[in-house]
């Protein structure tokens, strides 16, 4: 409600005068004094009502913006986007922040929607990203099996130069063409080589013993090749060793096959290393010596006769080695 300095005065004048009037008729209790004072209460009333707008009507309230009553409405001072200062009226300005404030809204609404949808394409890109990666380990994964694939080839080829299924072994095979395969005792070619090298070995402090299970023991080869065998495999454990020790070769017969296990109790070598001692020209971390082709040599005897050799050894625990030959008995 608005009141204009007028309707102020009579207002407080009115007020004035109705409390004067009680407080009159509480202490002489004449009923005149409170005639009068009902009076003024209808007209602090009625005073009261003179301020409020009409039903149906909105305020006036260009009366009150600097009309003849001297009313002003309040102002503010507020910085425009040019930076300049300028004096507003409050309502006005009140009226100016409402309209931002549901721009604001608008505003607001608006980037909820684009953060969504930026939620969505970082959804989407993250997903892609993990599908790349999936296709990077497929693709790394196929060109391990394809470089895995290729060295196959290379070994194929170099086992089978002339490719007619045959291995190419025979390059390092010992010349034994003048020495025919005949059925030869395996457990004294065994003790025949182990004698040729006795002395090289009491000289490196290692002996040489043999044991054979059965007197019958026979193998058909060339006694060449099975000379160069057992020697390649003694001659390899006496530079290896690396102390004194013993080298024991256990000869036996496990159904149609014989079983040579040559087994001594030097330095030995790491799985890792065990198993390419087989490879031609390899050499492992305790080389001395040589060019890699002892035992690559008694391997290729070994598979010429339909046989089977391989390695097992832990470091500091000895070197065994394991023959499998098809026995001519």
């Amino acid at each position: 409600m608005r009141l204009n300095r007028i309707q102020k005065v009579f207002f407080v004048l009115a007020c004035a005068a109705y409390a004067g009037f009680l407080v009159s008729y509480f202490y002489m209790q004449d009923y005149l004094i409170l005639a009068c004072a009902i009076g003024m209460g209808v007209l602090f009333m009625l005073s009261i009502m003179m301020g409020l707008p009409k039903e149906g009507e909105e305020p006036d309230y260009d009366e009150y913006y600097g009309d003849d009553t001297g009313y002003v409405e309040p102002e503010a001072t507020v910085t425009t986007e040019d930076g300049e200062h300028e004096r507003v009226h409050v309502n006005s300005l009140i009226d100016q922040l409402a309209e931002r404030r549901e721009d604001l809204e608008e505003a607001q609404s608006n980037l909820k929607v684009k953060n969504e949808e930026v939620d969505r394409i970082t959804e989407r890109y993250e997903q892609s990203q993990l599908e790349l990666e999936d296709a990077k380990r497929e693709n790394q994964f196929l060109e391990e099996k394809i470089t895995a694939l290729e060295r196959t080839i290379e070994d194929m080829k170099a086992k089978d130069p002339d490719g007619d299924g045959k291995e190419g072994t025979d390059t390092i095979l010992p010349d034994a063409k003048n020495d025919p395969p005949i059925v030869l005792n395996i457990g004294e070619a065994a003790q025949k080589a182990a004698d040729d090298l006795r002395d090289i070995a009491e000289k490196a402090g290692i002996s040489i013993r043999t044991v054979s299970t059965d007197a019958t023991l026979m193998v058909k080869a060339s006694p060449t090749m099975i000379d160069v065998l057992f020697k390649n495999i003694i001659d390899n454990a006496v530079k290896y060793m690396s102390k004194e020790g013993t080298l024991q070769i256990t000869i036996s017969r496990i159904e149609q096959e014989l079983f040579i296990v040559m087994k001594d109790n030097g330095e030995g070598l790491a799985p890792s290393e065990t198993e390419h001692i087989f490879e031609l020209n390899y050499q492992g971390s305790n080389r001395i010596s040589g060019n890699g082709l002892g035992l690559a040599q008694a391997r290729a005897i070994v598979e010429y006769y339909g046989g089977m050799i391989y390695a097992r050894s832990q470091k500091g625990s000895g070197m065994g080695i394991y023959i499998h030959l098809p026995s001519a008995l």
